[in-house]
């Protein structure tokens, strides 16, 4: 699969993306740890001054990692189309994966998990994938908790897997040959796995922190190919359009409980949510959860109004030109066309159902999904 679009501003992108081969097809934290070798440690070859033969001709490299897939990137003008593939195929086949490397990457990796233990938002968020996933390798983050029963031979087997895997191919700008790259990847198809949240008990965690960082989530059973724009409508208005939001106009507006909250939803091959996240003063906590679950129990059981719908229409399908502008934006919304199988040109017609919608869908829509009240909260907050 190659999704091509042209332009001419002289520079190109090219991403390679090796599907089922995020985190959760690999042991915790194998993938990521793959991930930072590519971006730190170069090839055998060159080892880590592969980086400054890059940036020599201005060629940008690096890969990335979540959970679902794996994806290599590099961008150069065109004049250094023909060293930049090579480059890329130089380091995709041979990559510095020594044992040196491997002790360098452990303890950088170490390091930036102990740093994220400060990151109050991250905890919470971890904590509750950690929750409602539980028994799934959903659990875990891309980075895993620890790099301590990660080996060496570990990080070969995955990165050997990687060759096995269906890829899809995003080139941008000038159309660029990678026949050679292409042929390495024998791509066999695999039937993606799905992973269904399961509501429990809150969680919370207690740190020295000056206010509460509060992390939610509920399933949110969505037909892509029939309910998509239905979901994108009904999640601005509760709480991912800002202000004017149910959530920001009840939590922050009325209450002045927070600076920011917000409702997203979070579809992906793999799994389904509906998510949200708020800060607020430790005392307002309790209370701030509870504002929450009624809010959303309401928008359920009530819907939405004839004014909301104006609204939020006019917001999407007038904000929707700057959603189009940048030719990165474009190449990602045909990308998840295809990952997430909707019609070729779904993103282009979705403006139309949008503008179409009426007061009934959408609230027959809400409706029926009862499961988006059944909430698990993730806290960081005082001891």
């Amino acid at each position: 699969m190659i999704i091509f679009e042209q332009d001419n501003l002289g520079r190109s992108i090219i991403e390679i993306v090796v599907k089922d081969s995020g985190s959760i097809f690999a042991k915790e934290g194998v993938a990521y740890f793959l991930s930072h070798l590519f971006n730190t440690k170069g090839n055998k070859d060159k080892k880590e001054k592969f980086y400054s033969v890059l940036e020599q001709d201005g060629i940008e490299f690096h890969t990335s990692v979540n959970r679902e897939f794996f994806t290599f990137s590099i961008k150069f003008l065109n004049e250094k189309q023909k060293k930049a593939v090579s480059l890329l195929q130089s380091i995709i086949t041979s990559p510095n994966i020594s044992q040196e490397s491997f002790e360098k990457s452990k303890n950088e990796i170490s390091a930036k998990i102990k740093n994220k233990q400060n990151d109050h938002d991250y905890i919470a968020s971890k904590n509750l994938f950690k929750t409602i996933f539980k028994n799934t390798p959903l659990q875990y983050p891309v980075m895993g908790e620890s790099v301590d029963n990660i080996d060496i031979d570990d990080v070969i087997a995955f990165y050997n897997t990687l060759f096995k895997k269906e890829i899809v191919i995003i080139n941008g700008g000038k159309k660029t040959d990678l026949s050679d790259i292409i042929s390495l990847f024998k791509s066999v198809k695999q039937k993606n796995p799905t992973f269904k949240p399961t509501p429990q008990n809150n969680i919370k965690e207690l740190k020295n922190v000056e206010q509460s960082y509060i992390h939610f989530a509920s399933p949110f059973e969505v037909d892509y190919k029939k309910e998509l724009h239905l979901a994108k409508i009904a999640t601005f208005i509760l709480g991912a359009g800002g202000f004017g939001s149910r959530m920001m106009e009840e939590i922050r507006v009325k209450r002045g409980y927070a600076y920011s909250a917000y409702t997203n939803n979070a579809f992906r091959k793999t799994y389904k949510l509906l998510s949200g996240y708020l800060q607020t003063k430790l005392e307002n906590t309790d209370d701030a959860i509870t504002i929450v679950k009624d809010i959303i129990d309401d928008f359920q059981k009530n819907g939405i109004t004839q004014e909301e719908l104006n609204q939020a229409k006019q917001f999407l399908i007038g904000s929707e030109p700057l959603r189009n502008e940048t030719l990165n934006q474009r190449l990602l919304k045909k990308f998840n066309e295809h990952y997430l199988s909707l019609p070729e040109g779904y993103y282009e017609k979705e403006l139309n159902l949008i503008r179409d919608t009426s007061l009934n869908d959408v609230n027959d829509f809400i409706k029926s999904h009862p499961e988006i009240k059944n909430l698990t909260f993730s806290i960081v907050t005082k001891e």
